[in-house]
């Protein structure tokens, strides 16, 4: 099978829920997860796009990496839960890769509003919390990570709002 025909069985995949009541919602981890995955994809993007200005903040980048993973690893284990609870084990690694590859994309161009300083600001930001889950999430909610879901959250969050958005 062609690299076209496996994105469309993987898109066929997330539009296909297993249930409706899995594909219905977003948990309330699943959602906090999407959103620091967003962030650290952001910032991985930037540093990537910024490494030849005087704002070269990949070093940086680097450290927050090394010590924000285990918290990495929890969010990308709670996406990998969300996904396989729509679309079953078998295509929850690929609708989990199509997912993070849009993420990715949406960051190619740039982060409308942010120079390759203010990102390295926002690095700096994530290094101090020295990995905690906990402050990597009030970063990305402070820096407005709004994924784009394909379907509401099941429990409202802190706000009592429900948000589902194109951040780009």
């Amino acid at each position: 099978m062609g690299k076209l025909g496996k994105m469309l069985v993987a898109a066929a995949a997330v539009a296909t829920p297993a249930s409706a009541v899995d594909a219905a919602c977003w948990s309330e981890a699943a959602y906090k997860a999407a959103q620091v995955r967003e962030l650290d994809t952001m910032m991985m993007v930037e540093a990537l796009r910024c490494r030849k200005t005087a704002a070269n903040f990949v070093h940086d980048y680097n450290r927050y990496v090394v010590a924000s993973r285990p918290a990495l690893l929890k969010a990308n284990a709670d996406l990998r839960t969300h996904f396989a609870g729509t679309v079953g084990q078998k295509a929850a690694l690929n609708a989990y890769d199509n997912y993070m590859t849009t993420v990715a994309n949406r960051y190619g161009a740039g982060t409308e509003g942010l120079e390759c300083a203010d990102m390295a600001s926002i690095v700096q930001a994530a290094i101090a919390t020295n990995g905690s889950a906990d402050a990597l999430y009030a970063i990305a909610v402070a820096a407005n990570m709004v994924p784009t879901v394909a379907s509401d959250r099941c429990e409202p969050g802190p706000a009592g709002a429900v948000t589902v958005a194109a951040r780009r």
